[in-house]
């Protein structure tokens, strides 16, 4: 996994733990400073090689309305939607983050990928703050000797990363968003 921090002072990091931690609270959470602090998460898949091309973005902002675009060449699909993201689904999604242990994962800055390869990133930003973690997509389950870390299902091929992909500290993380997602997405009309 591939891992890049853009923007990170000292009080970046603070307001970065305090918007999650706030987030983390619910609805009934201390909202105070929410607005300038918001969290959002942007889960993004891409690759395939031409007229094949597959791209999915998700972004689910602490405030307001989930954006969905999902690009398939292959299966001529084109949609894209707003939808409703459930207080609840957040503090879940971020009672799961460690802003801590984000900052301390290896940059694998040389990790590459196959060219037309699926690739996935999720980037979590809060005010000047983005951690992006980049990671390969496969569009079958692992072998059954390795877990699955996330899966989004959408329509005939899933967006699987494979447990052994990811760093243990990211993985409940990434199944709660792949859970939102996945509701998000299951009342999209392909």
């Amino acid at each position: 996994m591939r891992v890049t921090i853009e923007s990170f002072t000292r009080p970046d990091v603070e307001r970065m733990r305090a918007a999650v931690a706030r987030l983390a609270g619910g609805p009934a959470g201390d909202q105070e400073g929410a607005a300038a602090d918001d969290v959002t998460f942007d889960l993004y898949i891409f690759g395939g090689c031409p007229g094949q091309r597959v791209e999915f973005r998700a972004s689910v902002p602490s405030g307001g309305q989930a954006e969905v675009t999902h690009v398939d060449e292959l299966r001529d699909v084109d949609e894209r939607f707003s939808e409703a993201v459930r207080p609840e689904e957040l503090a879940a999604l971020a009672g799961q983050l460690d802003v801590a242990s984000l900052m301390e994962l290896p940059s694998n800055a040389d990790e590459g990928y196959v060219p037309d390869s699926l690739v996935g990133s999720v980037a979590i930003t809060s005010a000047n703050a983005r951690i992006t973690l980049w990671f390969p997509v496969e569009d079958e389950d692992p072998p059954e000797d390795d877990e699955v870390a996330m899966r989004i299902d959408r329509g005939q091929v899933p967006f699987v990363l494979r447990a052994s992909m990811a760093p243990a500290s990211v993985r409940p993380a990434f199944a709660q968003l792949a859970e939102v997602v996945n509701r998000l997405t299951g009342r999209a009309q392909l």
